[in-house]
């Protein structure tokens, strides 16, 4: 639970989101997007899927924080900061 909190958490930075509970994950709505559902694996991670779209795989990093990987991109790292709030990295970038 705590884990799908960061990730929804994170994904405030980019725009407003309202997420709702649903068995087993959540659903991520953006105001005029279509909703994303968030569903938890057995290993403490997610997958993150919009309708049309590949499947991103959260992935939890040791120490904390989470690795975002989309098929065919580039990973996202997400580390919670001292003090609150995320950042939000993808190498190279």
């Amino acid at each position: 639970m705590r884990a799908a909190l960061i990730v929804v958490g994170a994904l405030t930075l980019f725009s407003p989101v309202g997420a709702m509970a649903q068995s087993g994950g959540y659903v991520i709505q953006r105001p005029g997007q279509v909703p994303t559902n968030v569903n938890p694996t057995p290993g403490g991670g997610y997958i993150m899927q919009t309708p049309g779209q590949a499947p991103t795989n959260v992935t939890p990093m040791p120490g904390g924080g989470y690795i975002m990987q989309t098929p065919g991109q580039a990973p996202t790292n997400i580390t919670p900061m001292p003090g609150g709030g995320y950042r939000t990295q993808t190498p190279g970038q």
